[in-house]
């Protein structure tokens, strides 16, 4: 999902002038006073999630509302971590939120439509008295609505504080979830799924400049055989640490499978990368690896690396077919190679 600002995320001041800019746009289309159309509103007065404009923008042209359905699919798209939408536990802390909030909305929109009629009220009896004392009252009333109105408008905002507090505390503890979900255990890098967040994430963004590098030690089933599966595990961890150190600040790194790596630069052109691959692979070539329980020197060991830079619209799937095709051809090209587009 893009970057997200929600309606929790402004103070009390901020809320109440965006709810005041956001209602009106609700009355004159007629948009149910629901939380989800709320935050929506809410978030889309505030102009700071273009994205979430033009889908809306575009919604409105097509259907001249906004239809409960796309509501609540705009409201868990752009307003709502992933996360929320998969976790129970806090899918009913938030389902709470919302509760909470409905009753809110429906106190502002009885307070909102009763000042309203009185607006109405009002101006018809202008049109129609001369007498200052009739119009006196008239100004009294009309100053009592707003008061009212405006008071149930500060009550709303303290609630939208009070949900940015609860919210941010869902938002941390989801966040470690992630983090846990997409962590390889063996070397502490990313995992794959951490591998398909980054590189969807940095697709949508990059111009032709965006390299994704697969490495893969060369014969680990051979080396597993020789000298036993751990020596295997603390291979891969050592290689890990390696390419850890020498990953650029642009840069991704992850376990995919097995002895095999994703390495994702942005902002990094293909001669670049490549000279990148070929200073990673050189550097495995040279280490000289003891095996800790035995202290035993390992065989040489190396890595082949494609190397793929996406091109135009190009999907993340192919992407990474193209850097498959490439680390395949290193393999058959006699190992300890790099490889890439020419």
């Amino acid at each position: 999902m893009a970057a997200e600002v929600s309606m929790f995320q402004h103070n009390i001041k901020q809320a109440n002038q965006l709810m005041r800019s956001a209602i009106p746009l609700m009355v004159k289309l007629d948009i149910p006073p629901t939380p989800y159309n709320y935050g929506i509103w809410y978030e889309y007065s505030s102009n700071r999630n273009p994205k979430l404009n033009q889908v809306v923008d575009r919604a409105l042209r097509r259907f001249g509302s906004l239809p409960a359905f796309v509501s609540k699919e705009l409201f868990n798209e752009f307003l709502l971590p992933e996360e929320h939408q998969h976790t129970q536990r806090q899918g009913s802390a938030l389902t709470s939120l919302t509760e909470n909030l409905e009753t809110e909305t429906t106190s502002v929109t009885s307070e909102l439509a009763t000042f309203n009629r009185t607006l109405k009220n009002t101006r018809k009896a202008l049109k129609n008295t001369k007498d200052t004392s009739q119009v006196e009252h008239l100004a009294l009333l009309l100053d009592k609505g707003a008061f009212k109105a405006n008071q149930a408008i500060e009550v709303f905002g303290r609630s939208l504080y009070a949900a940015q507090e609860e919210l941010a505390a869902l938002r941390s503890e989801l966040s470690d979830a992630k983090k846990s979900t997409e962590l390889d255990t063996m070397t502490l890098l990313s995992n794959g799924k951490g591998f398909e967040r980054a590189l969807f994430s940095l697709v949508p963004h990059a111009e032709d400049d965006l390299t994704l590098l697969l490495i893969d030690i060369d014969d680990l089933g051979e080396i597993n055989q020789k000298y036993d599966k751990k020596a295997g595990t603390s291979l891969i961890r050592y290689i890990a640490k390696l390419l850890l150190n020498k990953l650029p600040e642009n840069g991704f790194i992850a376990r995919i499978n097995g002895g095999q790596f994703a390495m994702l630069l942005g902002e990094t052109e293909l001669s670049v990368a490549s000279q990148l691959a070929e200073t990673l692979r050189n550097e495995v070539s040279i280490q000289k690896i003891r095996y800790k329980n035995t202290k035993v020197l390992l065989r040489q060991v190396t890595v082949s690396i494609g190397v793929a830079t996406l091109y135009g619209d190009e999907s993340p799937n192919e992407l990474i077919k193209r850097a498959q095709h490439y680390l395949l051809y290193a393999k058959r090209s006699g190992k300890n190679c790099v490889a890439h587009h020419e």
